[in-house]
């Protein structure tokens, strides 16, 4: 069986609010690069899977060769293999379309997995694309996932609970994270392991653009205001601080 994860390098997610800054539209090059926190959650679950499936687990990116380096952090993690597609282009179609040739040049591929979505862009539609694109299923927000008898059963994290799926494989799922699939942290021996093993490099294709011209892209604005309640009583200043936050209509 072969599990195949995408996962994609983001501009540092946990920078402050107050500190982000745009550079032609993205988020500026000074900042660090590190692996998407929900492709964390699809590796983890991956390499959880090939242990219960006897599976191979390749990892599939597509983008800069400079994102090897944190690339290489899931294959310490436990994955196989690592396929790299070069390319820079934001357009999910065109990115769903090079996944879906790295999955191709691949043997027969079980199971693909990916991060709910992506932590720069935060659109969540390219495991979608690429699944229409290969004529499997797509399931969304998934959690726990079983294998039994050539069956794939899982469970989809809803807003109000959860619902069982099942279907015959190959399919595409995109993972949502739950206390199981933490991602782990690889062992030093692993890490150096991890960085002797061979990379698959494929050039990228320019096709399969959707039909979207992006206008802009802006930061919000953030204000705050401070308001001090000018009271020595405690029952008047809870008095007084009720009355604003009712005339702000926060309650």
């Amino acid at each position: 069986m072969h599990i195949a994860v995408l996962a994609k390098v983001v501009p540092d997610y946990e920078v402050p609010s107050m500190d982000f800054e745009l550079s032609n539209n993205r988020a500026h090059e000074r900042f660090s690069r590190m692996l998407g926190l929900y492709d964390e959650n699809a590796i983890e679950t991956g390499i959880q899977l090939k242990g219960k499936t006897s599976s191979s687990l390749t990892i599939i990116s597509y983008g800069l060769e400079s994102d090897i380096q944190f690339l290489r952090k899931g294959v310490a993690m436990g994955a196989d293999k690592l396929v790299l597609v070069k390319g820079t282009s934001d357009d999910a179609g065109i990115i769903a379309q090079n996944l879906k040739q790295a999955i191709d040049n691949l043997e027969d591929v079980d199971l693909i997995l990916a991060g709910q979505q992506s932590a720069d862009m935060d659109r969540g539609v390219v495991p979608g694309i690429l699944a229409q694109m290969l004529g499997t299923a797509f399931i969304p927000q998934v959690g726990y996932i079983d294998y039994k008898n050539g069956d794939w059963t899982v469970s989809q994290m809803t807003a109000t609970g959860q619902r069982e799926l099942e279907f015959q494989g190959p399919g595409v799922l995109s993972i949502t994270s739950i206390p199981e699939n933490v991602p782990r942290i690889p062992a030093v021996r692993a890490i150096f392991a991890a960085k002797k093993k061979p990379v698959i490099k494929l050039n990228g294709i320019e096709q399969g653009k959707m039909p979207l011209q992006e206008i802009s892209v802006e930061i919000p604005k953030i204000e705050s205001v401070c308001e001090f309640i000018d009271a020595q009583d405690p029952n008047e200043a809870v008095k007084s601080l009720l009355t604003r936050l009712s005339e702000e209509r926060y309650i």
